[in-house]
């Protein structure tokens, strides 16, 4: 009798061992560029669970995706582990080519009197090598000393399609706001100065604030990867998510204030 039970724990610890891996899966957290599932030829999304032997077929060689396992942690897949299948396209097998995304990115201090950021600063990042994450139509919150009224505004001066454009930015009492700068199809101008006017005595001057790589994103585009975050951590120590949240997001998109983050996302 005790044999058998013996046996019986083996082959149900075996069964149990395989109907966990047969469950694991990993959610795709941010995709860059043109990935396609081989067993579906579709689109790889965000939100998608994909499965450890899934091979995913990268359509250019600066692709990549996020995903997130639960009690694993978060992992990216880009096109550099990819190898040239029979017809020349790059494919990697998802569970031999993860690489751990382990972000050690420098995070401010939130401050408990915060009344607007010194664009000077904030629109400056070497660890994101100057990507600024901009939710669109949202407010970049901008210290008092930047007076913001119809004759003292900021705006952003570029190149594209080899002339200098300038853009006024629309403005709230509290700070700065970026539209979805660039429309699909546009041409995305590599790095965009950021300009301040003011108006002393009748006499209107400009001075440049900032250079930056303004990355547009939507609420939804980033509200939807965050719920995934929260959905799949599998934990339940707020400021370790808050951070791997802001982690996710400096190395996908760019730099974002906790401030934003807080008051745009309830994060």
């Amino acid at each position: 009798m005790g044999k058998l039970l013996f046996v019986f724990i083996v082959l149900m610890t075996g069964y149990g061992s395989l109907a966990l891996k047969a469950t694991e899966k990993y959610y795709v957290t941010f995709v860059k560029g043109e990935v396609a599932l081989e067993r579906t030829k579709a689109k790889v999304k965000v939100g998608d669970a994909l499965n450890p032997e899934d091979r995913l077929l990268f359509k250019d060689k600066a692709a990549k995706v996020s995903c997130i396992s639960p009690g694993k942690g978060r992992f990216d897949i880009t096109s550099q582990a990819a190898k040239p299948g029979n017809k020349g396209e790059l494919l990697a097998v998802l569970k031999s080519n993860l690489v751990p995304a382990s972000g050690s990115y420098h995070l401010s201090t939130r401050s408990l009197f915060f009344e607007g950021y010194d664009p000077k600063t904030y629109f400056h990042s070497v660890e994101t090598n100057n990507r600024i994450l901009l939710v669109a139509n949202e407010t970049v919150p901008v210290s008092s000393a930047y007076k913001l009224d119809p004759a003292n505004f900021f705006f952003l001066q570029y190149q594209q399609n080899g002339k200098t454009e300038l853009k006024k930015l629309e403005h709230t009492e509290k700070g700065i706001v970026f539209p979805l700068l660039f429309p699909a199809g546009a041409e995305t101008p590599e790095k965009v100065k950021l300009c301040y006017q003011t108006d002393a005595s009748g006499t209107a001057r400009s001075s440049v604030i900032a250079e930056f790589i303004p990355v547009v994103a939507s609420k939804e585009e980033v509200q939807k990867q965050i719920q995934l975050l929260k959905e799949f951590s599998g934990g339940t120590d707020a400021k370790k998510l808050k951070k791997e949240i802001l982690y996710h997001l400096f190395e996908n998109y760019g730099k974002i204030g906790e401030e934003i983050l807080s008051s745009v996302f309830g994060i």
